[in-house]
């Protein structure tokens, strides 16, 4: 992971608000932006990439460490479930670890400055530690996986997902058949989870008036995209290799088939033979609930509060983890169960086959990362020529732009952000548009403002480049080759 980041992790729009965080942290202005408190986000990565100052004492660097760190972690981690679940094969979890290092999505998702891989390390743990607690139920279990849940609730919001599932679990599996102690013990998991994320909210609250910085509207997603949208996913994850329209799905549909009808043969035939306290039963099942509960949550999510949220697999990488631990013990589990062991045999030439699928693509991530970098660390941005030109004006020069993410975090300058067409959060029309465009072109007319657009940067709910031009008829300032300037000689 250091080699493959010379430049320092990848920075996205997300990323410059963990790191602006952390500054502000360092510089005693708690958890804010430019004076303004942070709610949009939960603030455990930012106060990680804080403390991660003291190894390394560079904001741009620190990701680099942490996430780093991080991906051994997650590995471990990764290893240990399969390991515990597997009957404690050595082969078996080899063969899983070298699943996880061939995907170029793990590369790719810890090689950027997001909160993803430390919401995964407490997600994991808290799997983990839960497992260990169904199977022989103790208050120092419980209190370590409800941690380790709230520690992710205020690393990620959608943390949330979990939470009806580990109650129902805690409650159902708490070892006693007496109600009054599965109710004390469902309430101690319930307190110590929601007890970070209930102080973050009020802070929020009182800081900002908004617990998230999100509004209830209305903005259903359509269902059957969303499904073909995960499928996708899952199996560009499997083989990222191009094949004909309707072989791959056909293909993974029979094996899906197969290794349902085993389950099934394995409830009908051996119900009594199943040890549901065991790990191998434990975790898949677990794995099963949580990856269902955090897809519908997203859904609901995306419907009622945050249209713009992306279904792609950095927000889905999190139960993609979780379902390949889950398949691979429960393979594991009915093959042993039914006395199969080709089965499993089966299952392991399949993961094999997978892996040489994803070994290419994983080697070209790794050098394309390492040559050019990602995000607004990459060659591109560093030799920008219009970041060059913002670099030379003086700070109190007063800019609008597509990009002023990029221009606070490759300048420092702040820069307001070109009127909204569209609330890309709510899908409602910005109804005070027209007057935002005609105070923003009247500035720039009047030379008390200059305009910076990106070409590197596509954000479809602001005016394009095209209609700024036809609205306004600004004068050129300067032509790069990443974007243009518009203005005059600032008064």
């Amino acid at each position: 992971m250091l080699w493959i980041t010379p430049y320092g992790s990848g920075v996205s729009p997300d990323s410059t608000v963990y790191i602006g965080a952390a500054k502000s942290i360092l510089s005693g202005q708690g958890f804010s932006i430019n004076g303004n408190p942070v709610t949009h986000f939960p603030p455990l990565y930012p106060l990680f990439l804080a403390a991660t100052t003291l190894l390394e004492n560079n904001l741009v660097q620190a990701p680099r460490f942490l996430n780093a760190f991080l991906f051994g972690i997650n590995v471990g981690l990764f290893a240990l479930a399969v390991y515990l679940t597997a009957g404690r094969n050595f082969l078996t979890t080899t063969c899983a670890v070298f699943f996880f290092l061939s995907s170029a999505l793990f590369l790719k998702l810890h090689s950027w400055a997001w909160s993803e891989p430390l919401f995964i390390t407490f997600s994991f743990a808290y799997i983990i530690l839960l497992c260990l607690y169904v199977i022989r139920p103790t208050l120092s279990l419980l209190v370590a996986s409800s941690l380790s849940l709230g520690f992710a609730l205020v690393t990620r919001y959608i943390g949330v997902a979990f939470l009806p599932v580990a109650l129902v679990i805690v409650f159902v599996s708490g070892g006693v058949r007496q109600f009054g102690r599965r109710f004390h013990n469902t309430l101690i998991c319930l307190v110590l989870t929601c007890a970070p994320l209930v102080i973050l909210l009020v802070r929020n609250m009182k800081a900002a008036g908004s617990a998230t910085n999100r509004s209830f509207v209305l903005h259903p997603a359509p269902l059957l995209q969303y499904v073909k949208q995960l499928i996708e996913i899952a199996l560009n994850f499997i083989a990222p290799i191009s094949l004909p329209t309707g072989i791959r799905p056909a293909f993974f549909g029979l094996l899906a088939a197969f290794l349902i009808a085993q389950v099934i043969i394995l409830f009908k035939r051996h119900l009594r033979d199943i040890n549901w306290r065991s790990m191998g039963v434990v975790m898949p099942v677990l794995c099963l609930l949580f990856s269902v509960s955090y897809v519908l949550f997203l859904f609901i999510s995306i419907s009622l509060f945050d249209a713009a949220t992306p279904v792609d697999t950095r927000l889905l990488s999190p139960i993609i983890v979780f379902l390949i631990v889950g398949v691979f013990s429960a393979i594991w589990t009915v093959s042993q169960t039914l006395k199969k062991p080709m089965v499993w045999w089966c299952f392991i030439l399949f993961i094999a086959l997978s892996i040489s699928t994803k070994i290419p693509e994983a080697i070209r991530s790794a050098a394309d990362i390492q040559e050019h970098g990602l995000g607004y660390t990459d060659r591109n941005w560093q030799n920008s020529e219009s970041i060059a030109f913002v670099k030379l004006l003086s700070e109190d020069v007063k800019i609008y732009s597509n990009g002023p993410d990029v221009l606070g975090f490759l300048t420092g300058k702040r820069s307001l952000l070109l009127p909204r067409k569209i609330d890309a959060t709510t899908m409602e029309a910005n109804s005070h548009y027209h007057g935002e465009i005609e105070a923003m072109c009247k500035d720039i007319m009047e030379k008390r403002a200059l305009l910076i657009y990106f070409n590197l940067i596509k954000r479809w709910y602001l005016p394009t480049q095209e209609e700024l031009e036809s609205t306004c008829n600004l004068p050129v300032l300067r032509s790069c080759a990443d974007g243009k300037l518009y203005g005059g000689i600032l008064r």
